[in-house]
């Protein structure tokens, strides 16, 4: 199954503009603290650190998620997530697009083994809804860390 979508950044109506730094930023930062954007997240361990990549786990219940994170410098996040008995992997890019000076989008691409055809049809719709809906929150949430001034740190290494 695959989804991919984009999702606008800066609102023209809204005076409040992110810059490529603050959004990215906020991208590693989901990567780093997934619970400060999902509040369904028991616990978040991070196993490996480098400057490009991450490898962490997720605690949701019972559903134990592990990631590799993949981090192009202001570029991309990609998600790997491995394969485990509660579910079958599959990836996750975040991509930044910048047209225009300031005119900001990411582009979310899944990509998962799981058929969105036949039985699991309609499980497929609700998932792909519930990826743009969280992907939606993602960017109002670094809208909101970004205007309480918490992105505007010395950039990362990453």
């Amino acid at each position: 199954m695959q989804l991919e979508h984009l999702v606008a950044v800066n609102d023209p109506s809204n005076d409040f503009i992110l810059n490529r730094a603050e959004l990215w930023k906020g991208l590693v930062l989901r990567a780093e603290a997934p619970d400060l954007f999902m509040a369904h997240i028991d616990s978040v361990e991070i196993i490996e650190r480098s400057d490009v990549h991450l490898l962490r786990k997720i605690i949701i219940g019972a559903l134990h998620i592990q990631d590799r994170i993949h981090l192009l410098n202001e570029a991309h996040v990609r998600y790997d997530t491995e394969p485990g008995e509660q579910h079958a992997g599959g990836t996750l890019l975040m991509k930044i697009e910048e047209p225009e000076t300031n005119m900001l989008f990411v582009r979310f691409h899944y990509q998962t083994p799981m058929n969105d055809q036949g039985e699991e049809e309609e499980y497929a719709k609700f998932l792909k809804a519930a990826w743009q809906q969280t992907d939606l929150e993602t960017i109002q949430k670094i809208r909101e860390l970004a205007a309480e001034g918490r992105l505007n740190t010395p950039a990362s290494p990453a």
